[in-house]
């Protein structure tokens, strides 16, 4: 079985929402407070309460910055704050990542060189709190996988350091880059960045809530208020069964043969797919005395074990078969039709546990395109793979 942590950003996602709807969850409070002591930073407390929101009871939390002012920190700062504290190294190696994921979208957003990529209000001390908590709360819930739901961003405007900006602000659109949003909306900013970079470090992948076992839920309040929905967000705790893909029962036809040329045996290979084999093939061995000998195998559902076999036997090169009853797990497939500078392409798509593991343009058809816009074939494939799904990306049923 595997614990999984399922994030539910309904009402955004902030790190302050995070810390409380896990620490709400059940991730213990005296050894949650050992771990942000070993960063050894002065300055801060971080206070929890218990309150509601339009009918949600939950935990907020809020870091209180002591000290009035808190000096602005590039990556390196924060690096070597982190290594030298005394952390677990899952939660140092994830608040690195972390925080590294923020200060590469801030240094796009505002093309400068990531070097000199600096926080404002990001870089105070509640930053720190807010990430090396969350990672902490993970870490101490013993979570083995992390999958969050499509998030909301808001609208409007968000007053920041560098003045008024649209929602999403700049950093936030970067990190979320690739990830399913939520369709409903309220005026002003739900996500914010430091949410949206632990959201994108911690989740392997966005979609919806798992089936499996709820062993515990978690809410985490905002400090903001939206018509018409709470500013909560929800952490579930779920005991989930490996997931396998769904397996198929086949059989497996097998002969070995000898004294056969290359020749017969492609054609009595294309014989076997035609009388109903999912696929087949040959591998080649050494039999008695040394003889060269290869070994047919034929892949058919039960139902047409009869008609393969007698394709078998219709050619003359053995006189008996091996039945060898399996099962075959298999991935979720589907064909998409891509556009192409050479014109449409079927791209295969193949998906395990919501997203996309593999996309392969159809080869006959590449061939076809290539030859008549008069480029090669790898120019027509890498054209399509371009434009069909991304690997890693989530995939509706």
């Amino acid at each position: 079985m595997t614990k999984v942590l399922y994030i539910d950003p309904f009402g955004g996602a902030a790190g302050d929402m995070l810390l409380g709807a896990l620490l709400d969850l059940g991730a213990p409070r005296d050894r949650f407070d050992a771990v942000l002591a070993g960063l050894h930073l002065e300055g801060w407390s971080l206070e929890t309460s218990r309150s509601r929101q339009k009918g949600f009871a939950g935990t907020r939390a809020t870091v209180q910055v002591l000290a009035e002012t808190q000096p602005a920190r590039l990556l390196r700062d924060v690096e070597e704050l982190l290594g030298r504290a005394e952390l677990p190294e899952n939660v140092r190696s994830r608040a690195v990542a972390a925080f590294r994921r923020l200060f590469e979208a801030e240094a796009e957003v505002h093309g400068v060189p990531l070097e000199q990529a600096h926080l404002h209000e990001l870089a105070a001390v509640d930053a720190v709190i807010d990430i090396v908590g969350t990672c902490s709360a993970v870490e101490l819930l013993e979570v083995d996988r992390v999958v969050c739901g499509p998030v909301p961003v808001g609208s409007g405007t968000v007053e920041t350091a560098h003045g008024l900006l649209p929602v999403p602000p700049p950093a936030v659109a970067r990190l979320l880059k690739g990830v399913p949003l939520a369709a409903h909306t309220a005026d002003g900013e739900m996500t914010t960045p430091t949410g949206a970079t632990l959201l994108t470090t911690l989740a392997e992948s966005f979609g919806p809530l798992p089936g499996g076992t709820i062993l515990g839920v978690g809410v985490g309040l905002g400090t903001r208020v939206f018509d018409g929905f709470p500013n909560i967000l929800r952490a579930f705790l779920l005991e989930v069964r490996e997931e396998r893909p769904a397996a198929r029962a086949l059989v497996l036809v097998e002969a070995t043969v000898d004294d056969v040329t290359g020749e017969a045996l492609g054609t009595h290979l294309e014989r076997l797919r035609e009388a109903g084999a999912f696929d087949a093939w040959c591998l080649t061995g050494t039999g008695r005395k040394g003889r060269p000998v290869a070994e047919v195998r034929a892949l058919v559902e039960a139902s047409g074990v009869g008609a393969v076999t007698a394709a078998m036997f219709a050619e003359g090169i053995t006189l008996g078969v091996r039945l060898v009853e399996c099962t075959r797990p298999e991935l979720d497939r589907r064909t998409v039709e891509v556009a192409t500078p050479y014109g449409p392409i079927h791209v295969k798509v193949a998906i395990f546990s919501g997203c996309v593991v593999s996309a392969k343009p159809e080869h006959d058809e590449c061939v076809a395109a290539a030859r008549k816009a008069g480029v090669s074939v790898a120019t027509v494939s890498d054209a399509a793979r371009v434009a069909g799904p991304r690997i890693g990306a989530p995939q509706g049923g």
